[in-house]
């Protein structure tokens, strides 16, 4: 967590320095657009679903005691994945401009724009195969329990992507933030692979598509792939109607995106990494009551952490997309339309956090056809709630739209988690949830009066905004943690637990 906390600051830094050099300029969202379809492609194929469908296959394996077999089957993994994510590149770059008119038909207006999107796309797209070879060795290192080289391959990533810009910017643009995005993802995945000078291993260079773990893992990955796939294609979705708004609405979003992102990748991302292989254990064993207690600790864990920047990010969206992102290029209209859109993206922060850890469960239990039920219907409303929504709040209501769908995502799959494993208990999930908004609620009009209040007795200098923001989050994240003390919640019991282990251990 710790190492995920220091990649998401500097990935933020790194959205930071984009906003200062090019704003929500027509070429930011080219690079936007440039980057996301290259990034969702390899959510798609390459991180996720290669994962998702490889680490409980792999640490059955490990469990069985047969290394030989499990290093044979992660190395066709890496074999398999190389080939046909190479192939994929190949095919893109060749039909790019296709590509950028289907998922980005506002950019057609503009044809300089549009050609500059173009070119960064074939710039950034061959991170895909880097990426996904990079996801298979991280799904092997999870299996091991070998969490630090995934974790602090990013921050190296971002160091290389911040240093690219800032020396390269006046000579290559936007052009400068693409090439270092490559230069950066071939030393990510240097630092993924280091580990196993230290392990006893052995690779194997075959292909293996007759070998029993490899076809199940084909047969799980279908499912999983094409669930992600549509999960990932209501972001293509919010792109397309963007993109019809125009560039800095694109651009807008994506800001947003960074910022909703931040608590969702230190905190939930981190603890889903944690649990999926001891989830992917628990099936193999047969322990579905553990199983359930621990995806069940782990939602509400979950909606314990992030609820409260939900409270933050609604009443404070401006003052902190000001304070963030405003300077340089980026103006005070920028910050307006970046508040927009993250006011509508907090709404469903906590689902959308507790969806990574239920999808990580149903991929334990090798029910991966179950998510992609939930998906089908997801992709139609998110279509017809951004069409209906855009109307009348812009680029606010496709975020919206987001939000409303990773509602009704998590209490679809919840339904189907109840049902597949009778052992799992929605009501005390709901119940926290329910005391935990009603203390957000509080939180959130704590931290806005606060705010006011300083506000109106400091400076509008960086150092008087910052202390301004410190201030209400601080004052009403105590009040937070008293109550819950005060209250007995048991996440925050389990919270202090955890603390105190860590000490015994130091």
């Amino acid at each position: 967590m710790v190492a995920t906390l220091g990649s998401r600051l500097l990935g933020f830094l790194r959205e930071v320095q984009l906003a200062y050099y090019f704003g929500l300029s027509d070429m930011r969202g080219a690079f936007t657009v440039a980057f996301k379809i290259p990034n969702l492609i390899r959510t798609l194929i390459a991180d996720a679903a290669i994962s998702a469908a490889f680490i409980p296959v792999f640490t059955e394996l490990l469990m069985k005691k047969d290394r030989e077999e499990a290093w044979k089957v992660g190395s066709q993994m890496i074999n398999l994945t190389f080939l046909a994510l190479t192939f994929i590149v190949l095919v893109c770059e060749l039909f790019m401009p296709a590509l950028i008119r289907v998922t980005t038909p506002g950019f057609t207006q503009n044809p300089e724009l549009f050609d500059h999107t173009v070119a960064l796309s074939r710039i950034i797209f061959p991170i895909i195969t880097i990426l996904g070879v990079g996801g298979v060795i991280s799904g092997i290192l999870h299996s091991m329990n070998s969490f630090s080289a995934p974790a602090i391959a990013p921050i190296f990533w971002n160091v290389i992507n911040i240093a690219a810009v800032f020396f390269l910017q006046k000579t290559f643009g936007i052009y400068a933030a693409a090439w270092g995005l490559l230069a950066a993802t071939f030393l990510q995945l240097f630092i993924q692979f280091s580990p196993f000078f230290k392990l006893p291993w052995s690779y194997y260079w075959q292909l293996g598509l007759r070998h029993p773990a490899m076809r199940q893992v084909g047969i799980l990955i279908i499912p999983v792939t094409l669930s992600i796939g549509i999960i990932n294609f209501n972001a293509l979705i919010g792109n397309f109607f963007a993109s019809l708004l125009g560039p800095a609405e694109v651009a807008a979003i994506d800001s947003a995106f960074r910022l909703f992102q931040l608590p969702q990748g230190m905190f939930a991302i981190a603890i889903g990494t944690v649990l999926f292989p001891t989830l992917s254990s628990l099936v193999i064993t047969q322990d579905l009551s553990r199983f359930s207690n621990a995806l069940s600790i782990g939602i509400r864990q979950i909606f314990f952490i992030t609820l409260p920047f939900t409270g933050w990010f609604m009443v404070l969206a401006l003052p902190i997309s000001k304070l963030c992102f405003e300077r340089g290029n980026f103006t005070s209209h920028d910050s307006q339309m970046v508040e927009w859109a993250l006011i509508f993206y907090s709404i469903g922060m906590a689902f959308t956090s507790a969806n990574t850890l239920l999808n990580r469960g149903f991929y334990s239990l090798k029910k991966t056809w179950l998510p992609l039920h939930v998906g089908i219907v997801n992709m139609i409303l998110n279509a017809l709630l951004s069409w209906l929504l855009m109307k009348p709040l812009g680029h606010g209501g496709i975020c919206l739209a987001i939000s409303l769908v990773s509602s009704f995502n998590f209490f679809a799959l919840c339904y189907l988690m109840k049902r597949e494993v009778q052992e799992f208990k929605v009501r005390p999930i709901l119940l926290a949830a329910l005391k935990m908004i009603l203390l957000t609620t509080l939180l959130a009009f704590i931290s806005l009066e606060t705010w006011q209040w300083c506000a109106q007795r400091l400076t509008d200098s960086f150092l008087g905004q910052a202390l301004s923001l410190a201030s209400a989050v601080i004052v009403s994240g105590l009040i937070y943690i008293l109550l819950s003390y005060f209250f007995q919640f048991e996440e925050f019991k389990r919270s202090l637990i955890l603390i105190q282990k860590e000490k015994k251990t130091v």
